[in-house]
Protein backbone atom coordinates (compact mmCIF):
# COMPACT_ATOMS: atom_id res chain seq x y z
CA UNK A 1 0.00 0.00 0.00
CA UNK A 2 2.61 2.34 1.00
CA UNK A 3 4.67 1.87 -2.57
CA UNK A 4 1.64 2.11 -4.34
CA UNK A 5 1.01 5.59 -2.60
CA UNK A 6 4.94 6.63 -3.72
CA UNK A 7 4.77 5.49 -6.88
CA UNK A 8 1.51 7.78 -7.51
CA UNK A 9 3.08 10.85 -5.67
CA UNK A 10 6.01 10.21 -7.67
CA UNK A 11 4.23 9.81 -11.17
CA UNK A 12 2.01 12.50 -10.16
CA UNK A 13 5.39 14.86 -9.61
CA UNK A 14 6.73 13.84 -12.74
CA UNK A 15 3.45 16.20 -14.49
CA UNK A 16 4.54 19.24 -13.61
CA UNK A 17 7.96 20.50 -15.18
CA UNK A 18 10.28 22.26 -13.69
CA UNK A 19 9.52 25.22 -15.33
CA UNK A 20 5.81 25.00 -13.78
CA UNK A 21 7.05 24.57 -10.42
CA UNK A 22 9.28 27.55 -11.19
CA UNK A 23 6.18 30.08 -11.98
CA UNK A 24 3.74 28.64 -9.28
CA UNK A 25 6.61 29.48 -6.83
CA UNK A 26 7.12 33.30 -8.28
CA UNK A 27 3.30 33.74 -7.75
CA UNK A 28 3.67 32.20 -4.20
CA UNK A 29 6.45 34.44 -3.56
CA UNK A 30 4.92 37.15 -4.57
CA UNK A 31 1.79 36.45 -2.23
CA UNK A 32 4.27 35.55 0.11
CA UNK A 33 5.70 38.98 0.04
CA UNK A 34 2.68 40.24 0.34
CA UNK A 35 1.88 38.76 3.70
CA UNK A 36 5.98 39.04 4.99
CA UNK A 37 4.86 43.17 4.77
CA UNK A 38 1.50 42.95 6.45
CA UNK A 39 2.89 41.56 9.21
CA UNK A 40 5.68 44.38 9.14
CA UNK A 41 3.47 46.94 8.34
CA UNK A 42 1.00 45.84 11.79
CA UNK A 43 4.11 45.32 14.03
CA UNK A 44 5.88 48.74 13.23
CA UNK A 45 2.30 50.43 13.04
CA UNK A 46 2.31 49.14 16.37
CA UNK A 47 5.32 50.39 17.47
CA UNK A 48 4.45 53.91 16.17
CA UNK A 49 6.18 53.47 12.75
CA UNK A 50 4.44 54.66 9.85
CA UNK A 51 2.96 52.51 7.02
CA UNK A 52 5.19 54.51 4.42
CA UNK A 53 8.32 55.26 6.11
CA UNK A 54 8.33 50.89 6.98
CA UNK A 55 7.53 50.80 3.10
CA UNK A 56 10.33 53.27 2.27
CA UNK A 57 12.90 50.57 4.12
CA UNK A 58 12.72 48.44 1.38
CA UNK A 59 13.74 51.68 -1.62
CA UNK A 60 16.90 49.93 -2.88
CA UNK A 61 18.37 53.45 -3.81
CA UNK A 62 17.64 54.22 -0.22
CA UNK A 63 15.98 57.40 -0.85
CA UNK A 64 12.57 56.05 1.13
CA UNK A 65 10.39 55.71 -1.57
CA UNK A 66 7.95 53.87 -0.60
CA UNK A 67 6.30 52.96 -4.28
CA UNK A 68 10.38 51.74 -5.07
CA UNK A 69 10.26 49.86 -1.86
CA UNK A 70 6.89 48.09 -2.30
CA UNK A 71 8.16 47.17 -6.01
CA UNK A 72 11.94 46.45 -4.99
CA UNK A 73 10.16 43.89 -2.13
CA UNK A 74 7.85 42.20 -4.40
CA UNK A 75 9.69 41.51 -6.92
CA UNK A 76 12.68 39.99 -4.84
CA UNK A 77 10.27 38.31 -3.02
CA UNK A 78 8.92 36.68 -6.23
CA UNK A 79 12.20 35.65 -7.32
CA UNK A 80 12.95 34.13 -3.93
CA UNK A 81 9.79 32.04 -4.78
CA UNK A 82 10.67 30.75 -8.04
CA UNK A 83 13.91 29.53 -6.60
CA UNK A 84 11.78 28.18 -4.03
CA UNK A 85 9.58 26.42 -6.20
CA UNK A 86 12.35 24.87 -8.30
CA UNK A 87 14.03 23.63 -5.24
CA UNK A 88 10.61 21.91 -3.94
CA UNK A 89 10.12 20.33 -7.43
CA UNK A 90 13.35 18.32 -6.79
CA UNK A 91 11.71 16.51 -3.40
CA UNK A 92 11.00 12.88 -5.05
CA UNK A 93 8.27 12.25 -2.88
CA UNK A 94 6.10 13.23 -0.23
CA UNK A 95 5.29 16.68 -2.74
CA UNK A 96 1.49 16.76 -1.35
CA UNK A 97 1.89 16.55 2.02
CA UNK A 98 0.74 19.71 3.24
CA UNK A 99 3.15 19.38 6.45
CA UNK A 100 6.38 18.81 4.44
CA UNK A 101 5.57 22.01 2.57
CA UNK A 102 5.27 24.57 5.74
CA UNK A 103 8.28 22.77 6.98
CA UNK A 104 9.97 23.16 3.47
CA UNK A 105 8.85 26.70 3.61
CA UNK A 106 9.39 27.60 6.79
CA UNK A 107 13.21 26.35 6.89
CA UNK A 108 13.52 28.55 3.79
CA UNK A 109 12.11 31.22 5.03
CA UNK A 110 14.89 31.29 7.74
CA UNK A 111 17.72 30.72 5.52
CA UNK A 112 16.68 33.64 3.64
CA UNK A 113 16.92 35.68 7.06
CA UNK A 114 20.32 34.35 7.54
CA UNK A 115 21.23 35.10 3.99
CA UNK A 116 19.99 39.05 4.40
CA UNK A 117 21.42 39.31 7.48
CA UNK A 118 24.66 37.74 6.65
CA UNK A 119 25.58 38.59 3.14
CA UNK A 120 23.00 40.84 1.71
CA UNK A 121 21.94 43.86 3.88
CA UNK A 122 24.78 46.20 4.33
CA UNK A 123 25.27 47.41 8.71
CA UNK A 124 23.78 50.87 7.42
CA UNK A 125 20.50 49.31 5.50
CA UNK A 126 17.58 51.05 6.51
CA UNK A 127 15.89 47.01 6.81
CA UNK A 128 18.60 46.85 10.06
CA UNK A 129 16.23 49.42 11.82
CA UNK A 130 13.70 46.87 11.91
CA UNK A 131 13.56 44.79 14.80
CA UNK A 132 15.38 41.87 14.80
CA UNK A 133 12.21 39.79 16.33
CA UNK A 134 10.13 41.27 13.17
CA UNK A 135 12.22 40.62 11.00
CA UNK A 136 12.69 37.64 11.80
CA UNK A 137 9.14 36.87 12.02
CA UNK A 138 8.31 38.07 9.40
CA UNK A 139 10.82 35.81 7.52
CA UNK A 140 9.21 32.58 8.69
CA UNK A 141 5.46 34.53 7.62
CA UNK A 142 7.25 34.32 4.28
CA UNK A 143 8.32 30.97 4.38
CA UNK A 144 5.05 29.66 5.94
CA UNK A 145 3.14 31.24 3.09
CA UNK A 146 5.29 30.06 0.03
CA UNK A 147 5.54 26.53 1.64
CA UNK A 148 1.73 26.56 2.08
CA UNK A 149 1.35 28.12 -1.48
CA UNK A 150 3.53 26.28 -3.74
CA UNK A 151 2.48 22.69 -1.75
CA UNK A 152 -1.20 23.54 -2.65
CA UNK A 153 -0.24 24.07 -6.38
CA UNK A 154 0.65 20.55 -6.54
CA UNK A 155 -2.86 18.75 -5.44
Amino acid sequence: MARAYTERMITKAHTQTAGDAAVDGLLAGGAAGVGMAAYLLIAEWIGGMAALTVLGRFDPAGSGSPVAGVLAHLAVSAVYGAFFGGLRHLIPFRRSDWRLGLLCGLAYGLALLGLALGVLLPAASPLRAIAPVHFGVAHGVYGLIVGFMVNRSRN
